[in-house]
């Protein structure tokens, strides 16, 4: 057995895991941070980002206004469900990230060799030269779906949604379900993790029509195991593990796309090599579990894997140069990279994305160098791949989410409260609005890559006129017209 399988099962005796289990749930649940356990801003990616805090801002349609300076909590980390499983070492990571708003960050020198993106300041537009159209005229809400409350969800097919369900147990403290986007039932895929006798806990997931892809992480040993299985209809085949780790590795990232997913491995945040030790990406089918390396390079990724609906896109360093960021887009059959974006060197995404043939990345700080792509914000290219000239746009409000592509002309972003989609050839824009006594981030985007249908969530958590706590969590499907 490689040794790295045999690590995972280090950690202590059954049952003082049991014992830390209970522990654990009981701390959990008495702990303000469960509240915010429902929306993404406060999880934050896996503990890659801290949290962002709140981005209010004073303006028309539902908050995507300018934004009035208001920042809280920025730079602190919430202690919440993923977090909790990760660990104190991924927390102290997570802790030691974190961009402010209004800090300019230095260039670093680098090979001048390197070609980069270049875009000037007056080839890029923002939402102030947009006009807003009514929701109704190019949306229509087809379903509103009711989940429990501290649920997540993430969709990057057709048909349904992958959910990470909370409980009320000290163990398991999540299940995985599936829901149809057009009927919002959900199916239970997992009531627990397989590894549940060993410590395990379930850490992440994600699914497509053709299987899901699941991480299962024991906080007390410091391990992780990443599982697979196909789906047929609503039924989940036999788990095949594809992957086993320690603490040496940072808790991997992973997507589903089409019939196929995908995971990262490389160094933690506070390695000595993290910018130079190997990083990877490996693919396995779910019908026929294998894993194989798709890509891999030198020093951790600068951000989270995306799951576009052709493939993946990552963030990753440029072979020539640690100092820059190349953007990469891998084919979801073949593994290839199929296109490329070099930064300038020293910037950092915090998002990439991937739709329609084009690169999307999010900046959470302002740059005192780069031209037209130096702001805080989502940048994607208005027309075309965007490296030869063609005009740019700028979504400028701090980013909480990766963007999303809805049919072939709506971009879509999570604005400060709301979800807003932007038709970038005319210019206009809508927002899809907020849900009533939804928490201060609103409504999250749960949709990745192109489809025909975007996925929002909100958790809800307020107190009725009859003095009543309402607390649930309300996921919601928009197509186009």
């Amino acid at each position: 057995m490689p040794e790295h399988r045999r690590q995972d099962r280090a950690g202590g005796s059954r049952r003082n895991r049991k014992s830390n289990a209970a522990s654990r749930g009981a701390a959990y649940r008495s702990s303000s941070s469960r509240r915010a356990a429902g929306g993404r801003p406060s999880i934050a990616h896996s503990a890659t980002h801290a949290s962002r805090g709140s981005d209010r801002t004073v303006g028309p349609a539902g908050g995507l206004g300018r934004q009035d300076q208001v920042r809280e909590s920025r730079g602190k980390t919430l202690i919440t469900r993923r977090r909790l499983l990760l660990g104190a070492g991924g927390i102290g990571a997570a802790a030691a990230i974190g961009v402010g708003v209004n800090a300019a960050l230095n260039a670093d020198s680098g090979s001048s060799a390197i070609e980069t993106l270049s875009v000037s300041s007056g080839n890029v537009f923002t939402l102030d030269a947009c006009t807003e159209m009514e929701r109704e005229s190019v949306f229509e809400l087809d379903g509103t779906y009711d989940l429990p409350f501290g649920s997540l969800v993430f969709c990057n097919d057709d048909s349904l949604a992958c959910c990470l369900l909370a409980t009320e147990k000290a163990s398991p403290l999540v299940k995985v379900a599936t829901m149809d986007l057009s009927t919002g039932k959900t199916t239970t895929q997992l009531s627990e993790a397989v590894g549940s006798g060993d410590g395990f806990e379930i850490y992440d997931a994600r699914a497509t029509s053709s299987g899901m892809v699941w991480i299962e992480a024991d906080v007390f040993a410091g391990t992780w195991r990443i599982y697979c299985a196909s789906l047929n209809g609503t039924t989940l085949g036999s788990p095949t593990m594809l992957d086993s780790g320690d603490s040496s590795v940072q808790t991997p990232g992973i997507a589903a796309v089409g019939s196929r997913c995908f995971w990262t491995i490389m160094p933690p945040a506070s390695a000595q090599n993290a910018t130079k030790g190997s990083a990877q990406v490996k693919t396995s089918t779910f019908s026929q579990p294998s894993e194989r390396t798709a890509y891999e390079g030198r020093g951790r990724m600068f951000c989270g894997i995306y799951g576009a609906s052709d493939g993946v896109a990552i963030a990753a360093r440029h072979p020539d140069s640690t100092r820059y960021c190349q953007l990469l887009h891998l084919d979801a059959e073949s593994g290839d990279v199929t296109d490329s974006l070099t930064l300038p060197s020293g910037m950092k995404p915090s998002e990439v994305g991937w739709g329609n043939n084009r690169f999307s990345f999010c900046f959470e700080g302002i740059y005192n160098y780069g031209d037209g792509i130096s702001n805080l914000g989502t940048y994607t290219p208005a027309e075309g791949d965007g490296k030869t000239g063609q005009p740019w746009f700028r979504f400028g409000r701090t980013p909480l989410a990766a963007p999303a592509w809805c049919g072939s002309d709506w971009f879509v972003v999570k604005s400060s409260t709301v979800v807003c989609a932007i038709n970038l050839a005319e210019k206009a824009y809508v927002s899809l609005g907020s849900v009533s006594g939804s928490t201060s981030w609103g409504d999250y985007l749960a949709t990745s890559g192109t489809h025909n249908a975007i996925v929002t969530y909100a958790t809800i958590d307020t107190i009725t006129t009859e003095g009543k706590a309402e607390q649930s969590c309300q996921a919601r499907v928009f197509k186009l017209r």
